[in-house]
């Protein structure tokens, strides 16, 4: 490992990072370095999705739609698994999933590229690990946050370590706490006390990263 680097977990995504450790933040726009495509940020459920996981979903969805400049955030029915060489429509941009991830309450990684562009990322796999937030200290909340999470990965937001050794926060300094944050909701509220609401929501800093990709 590099001198003056460290090794941190970032819980939300399921990876392992070497971040610099002089880092004010490490949260580039967009995740993985492939952002989504400039249309409606559609959204389905593929058949693993059970009536616990499907409840937190549309309010994520919704306040997506309503803090940024995405053009609409759409349900499709079904999953459209194909960009447009498959089937002359793009895929469904976020295709959630019950489903167990290794070490982690969640990921989103780029499944399909869209057919006009490769380093576009026309389809995700929003998935969420119910069986160890079932477990987790506080799971309606560690269910909201990682749905946020995960859903704010799909829009091209990159993740932070507030419980990191050395502490990154979301962005310019004073920003909140935010779902973005990697980890267990109750380990970062009581070593921050921030308000309930950074759960389910994303701070100006991650919108801002957001919002010209639409604009």
């Amino acid at each position: 490992m590099p001198k003056g680097h460290k090794l941190a977990i970032l819980a939300g995504a399921g990876i392992l990072a070497i971040l610099p450790a002089s880092s004010a933040y490490a949260d580039p726009w967009p995740f993985d370095g492939i952002p989504p495509d400039k249309s409606n940020h559609s959204y389905c459920y593929t058949t693993s999705v059970d009536a616990q996981l499907k409840s937190y979903i549309p309010g994520a969805m919704n306040y997506l739609a309503d803090a940024t400049t995405i053009p609409a955030v759409t349900l499709h029915t079904p999953c459209d698994t194909q960009n447009s060489n498959g089937d002359g429509s793009p895929a469904t941009d976020v295709a959630w999933f019950k489903i167990w991830v290794d070490g982690s309450y969640g990921e989103a990684p780029c499944k399909i590229r869209t057919a006009s562009d490769n380093s576009i990322c026309d389809q995700r796999f929003a998935k969420i690990n119910s069986s160890t937030i079932n477990a987790a200290p506080n799971p309606h909340n560690q269910f909201i946050k990682t749905v946020c999470h995960e859903l704010g990965h799909t829009a091209g937001l990159d993740h932070y370590s507030p419980l990191a050794q050395f502490p990154e926060f979301p962005g310019a300094s004073g920003q909140p706490q935010d779902c973005m944050a990697s980890g267990e909701v109750n380990a970062i509220a009581n070593r921050y006390n921030p308000a309930a609401s950074w759960i389910w929501t994303y701070n100006q800093h991650h919108i801002n990263d957001a919002n010209p990709w639409w604009s």
